[in-house]
């Protein structure tokens, strides 16, 4: 009986052979491996030059539309949310949860956003940031009567 058996160096056999595929095994760990690190990145990487100049704590002189003034302090930080958006704690000296906004170039963007506990109360505003000073006007509204603020916040 004749042997039809193939030396492992002919066709499939060949690229089954351990021989021939350790080489290219190892090239193509370690071609993966260089491409799965560099593609990642440092988290503190991607905060927009815009939110890096407003982060910060403010000393607020808040002016009511009565010319009744309040002096508080708020904390602005970058959102988790990333990009342009930030968040503002102690917003109005009387929001428990952070009021969202956003920075491009100099100018604040304080979208209508609604919030309820007890009663619900919307707010909304823009503003504009000068070396140091954040100027920002923002309405609210709560039991259908509207309030309006002029605030003027220096970063400590």
């Amino acid at each position: 009986m004749k042997n039809n058996t193939r030396p492992p160096t002919h066709g499939v056999a060949k690229f089954a052979s351990l021989s021939f595929l350790s080489p290219l095994f190892i090239c193509l760990l370690f071609f993966s491996a260089t491409l799965l690190v560099s593609s990642c990145k440092d988290d503190d990487d991607d905060t927009n030059p815009d939110v890096a100049k407003l982060v910060g704590t403010y000393d607020v002189e808040e002016t009511d539309m009565y010319n009744d003034i309040d002096n508080y302090t708020v904390t602005i930080s970058k959102s988790a949310d990333g990009g342009a958006n930030i968040e503002i704690s102690n917003f109005g000296d009387f929001m428990f949860v952070p009021v969202k906004g956003t920075i491009v170039g100099n100018t604040l963007t304080i979208p209508s956003q609604t919030f309820t506990a007890n009663s619900t109360i919307k707010i909304s505003g823009n503003g504009t940031l000068n070396g140091n000073i954040l100027h920002f006007d923002y309405e609210m509204i709560s039991g259908g009567d509207t309030f309006e603020y002029s605030c003027e916040a220096t970063k400590q």
